[in-house]
């Protein structure tokens, strides 16, 4: 049985945080987040126009996208398994939330409205940033935000 991706990533997020003390070396070096999906072509340009690049697809469609130091993994399941059926169960505070930060929301935006993903308005939240939110192929909730993963010290 496969550990669910959330759970894989917020272990991932916490063990990179133990014993880092500031201006010490991380323990976590890099991080990649691998998306499990039915169509990964599909997927892949759903992501490439978020501006990832493709950087390797393997024979059997398992993809590997970069933005910066953001890598998002796209590894493909049986076309049976009803991931796009039950993607609501992918939704806050069921599932998960993934973030991403841009300075570039506007753009961002309307190159997912362009491609036919219908994102969310852009919008100021109660904490400050501004984002949208958008669901990707397989349902998987993406929130586009102004801001920073941690919050700058004022």
């Amino acid at each position: 049985m496969r550990v669910s991706h959330a759970i894989v990533l917020g272990l991932a997020l916490a063990v990179g945080t133990l014993g880092a003390a500031p201006g010490s070396s991380p323990t976590i070096r890099e991080s990649k987040f691998e998306l499990f999906v039915t169509d990964a072509a599909k997927s892949a340009r759903f992501y490439t126009t978020l501006g990832f690049v493709i950087e390797h697809r393997k024979p059997d469609g398992y993809t590997t996208l970069r933005s910066g130091s953001t890598v998002v993994a796209l590894s493909p399941v049986s076309s049976w398994l009803p991931l796009r059926w039950l993607g609501f169960l992918r939704h806050p505070p069921i599932g998960t939330e993934i973030v991403f930060y841009s300075t570039h929301l506007e753009e961002l935006r309307s190159a997912l409205d362009a491609a036919g993903y219908a994102p969310g308005e852009i919008t100021l939240q109660s904490w400050g940033d501004r984002d949208f939110r958008v669901t990707d192929y397989d349902g998987y909730y993406i929130r586009v935000s102004e801001g920073h993963a941690v919050p700058l010290a004022k």
